[in-house]
């Protein structure tokens, strides 16, 4: 291989994918804040979450149309490929792919599955005081929606860890193995020093994610009546 393809810079994710990874990182941020101490927790908790339900969404719906390294499906990995991954970073010889890795792409799923189950299980409970409410608070039977309530905050803890972890691996595959994969998330582009040409990826026109986003917004906005019609 040539010396130019060691220095190649290729493109990798695309505007929307790093849109909504920013977008959904700063919301469990201000939620796992806001519900631990309650900063701004009756003026912002259920609207974040809410625009947070929104943001999956959108991701399940763009990994079906969007760039082909965007979808779900193809992140179930064999669990064998997983765990080879994690012993090629213990030994710092990890190869490079244009995507998530096996063992990233089963994270990214745990991920999705806590959040998505988070934002799905506020419609429906209330604090403790009954100050905020999910918009569908009171649909569903009271014990059942007070069991709602344990598993969220049961939930919540358990995204703590998660989040934790996420951290500590982006910082250990940089240390570790030399690959930053957070400038990548920020530009859309990664140096591509692999001795192998890299993988092919479709990338789906930006416009595409824009229509998407506003009709995701608009019928998320009907469900949970933002505006009060």
């Amino acid at each position: 291989m040539s010396s130019q393809t060691s220095e190649l810079m290729v493109r990798i994710w695309d505007l929307w994918i790093r849109t909504f990874h920013w977008a959904l990182a700063a919301s469990i941020t201000f939620l796992l804040i806001s519900g631990n101490t309650g900063f701004l927790f009756y003026e912002w908790h259920r609207h974040i979450g809410e625009f947070v339900l929104l943001l999956i969404v959108f991701r399940i719906l763009w990994s079906v149309i969007g760039s082909s390294n965007s979808s779900l499906i193809k992140l179930i990995a064999h669990p064998l490929r997983a765990l080879a991954h994690l012993k090629h970073l213990i030994s710092g010889q990890v190869p490079q792919e244009r995507g998530h890795n096996a063992a990233g792409g089963w994270a990214v799923l745990a991920m999705l599955l806590l959040i998505g189950f988070q934002a799905v299980s506020g419609l429906f409970i209330a604090d403790e005081d009954e100050l905020i409410e999910g918009v569908f608070y009171g649909v569903i039977d009271y014990d059942l929606s007070e069991r709602l309530l344990h598993l969220h905050h049961l939930n919540a803890e358990l995204l703590m860890v998660l989040v934790g972890v996420h951290v500590f691996m982006v910082l250990l595959y940089l240390l570790r193995a030399g690959q930053n994969l957070i400038t990548p998330m920020i530009t859309g582009r990664m140096r591509w020093l692999d001795k192998t040409s890299p993988p092919t990826v479709r990338f789906t026109a930006n416009w595409i994610g824009l229509v998407l986003f506003i009709t995701c917004a608009v019928i998320i906005a009907w469900i949970l009546n933002w505006f009060k019609f």
